[in-house]
């Protein structure tokens, strides 16, 4: 992963509020949008295995959105942020890890 384009937040259990050890990485990541307008960025969400699956689904994306409006905070304009749904949010492995939002910028 290049820090410059890539990002992986990480939350709280049943929470979408970015961490404030997380704002070097999305301010590096608006950084980088500014310094380059041919680029997107890609926000995907995703959750552990605990609680509704529905709610789950919703609080996933919840997270992502938090990432986009943080971006879009920095100067980043919403045109050039796509939300992207995995077609599966609910990650295995530790829940700590699994409570994440990953951002590309290609």
């Amino acid at each position: 992963m290049d820090p410059a384009r890539d990002a992986v937040l990480y939350f709280d259990s049943g929470s979408a509020a970015i961490e404030a050890v997380d704002e070097p990485a999305l301010d590096t990541l608006a950084k980088t949008m500014a310094a380059h307008p041919e680029v997107q960025a890609t926000i995907s969400g995703y959750n552990d295995a605990s609680g509704n699956a529905a709610k789950n689904a919703e609080l996933s994306k919840q997270r992502a959105e938090a990432v986009r409006d943080a971006l879009v905070a920095k100067g980043v304009d919403t045109a050039r942020i796509t939300l992207d749904k995995p077609a599966e949010t609910t990650a295995g492995g530790d829940p700590k890890d699994a409570r994440r939002v990953e951002v590309h910028v290609r």
